[in-house]
C-alpha cells in the first residue's frame, strides 16, 4: 500500500511583493520627473534645477528602501533573488548619478539617467506580472 502525502507548501511572496509593488510605484514616480524637470530647465525655466536636484538628491535613498523591501521579498517572501540584485545595482547606479550631476558631466549623466529610468520603470512593470508572485523554486521549473 502507498502512503498519500500532502504536497510541500510552496511560499509564495505576497505582502512583501506588495510592499515592493508600492515602493517601486514610489521609485518610479519620482524617476519620471527627473527628465521632464530637466526638459523644463533646459527650455529656459531655470527653477526647475532646484526641483530635478532635489528630487535627484533623495531618489537613490528610495533605491536604499528598496534594497529593504526587495530583500524581504527575496528572504521572507520566497521570492526570487534578482530584484534584490537590481535594487543594490540601482542604488548605486544613482548615487553615481547624483555625483556626475552636481560635476556636470552630461557626457554620463545622461545616459545613466536613462538607463535608471528604463530599470526603474521595467521592474515597475515586471511588479505587475504574475511572474512577479512565483517562489523561487517554481520559477526555476
Amino acid at each position: 500500500m502507498t502512503a498519500i502525502t500532502a504536497p510541500a507548501k510552496v511560499r509564495r511572496p505576497r505582502a512583501s511583493l506588495q510592499l515592493l509593488r508600492i515602493t517601486l510605484i514610489l521609485h518610479a514616480l519620482l524617476i519620471i520627473v527627473q527628465p521632464i524637470a530637466a526638459g523644463y530647465f533646459l527650455a529656459g525655466n531655470v527653477d526647475a534645477i532646484t526641483t530635478h536636484s532635489a528630487i535627484g538628491g533623495s531618489v537613490w535613498m528610495i533605491a536604499f528602501v528598496q534594497i529593504a523591501v526587495a530583500a524581504c521579498y527575496t528572504l521572507a517572501g520566497g521570492g526570487r533573488l534578482w530584484p534584490l540584485i537590481a535594487s543594490a545595482v540601482l542604488m548605486v547606479a544613482e548615487f553615481v548619478q547624483l555625483t556626475f550631476g552636481y560635476l556636470q558631466n552630461f557626457a554620463v549623466h545622461i545616459p545613466l539617467g536613462t538607463a535608471i529610468v528604463t530599470a526603474v520603470l521595467w521592474m515597475t512593470v515586471w511588479s505587475f506580472r504574475s511572474t512577479a508572485r512565483l517562489s523561487r523554486r517554481e520559477a526555476k521549473r
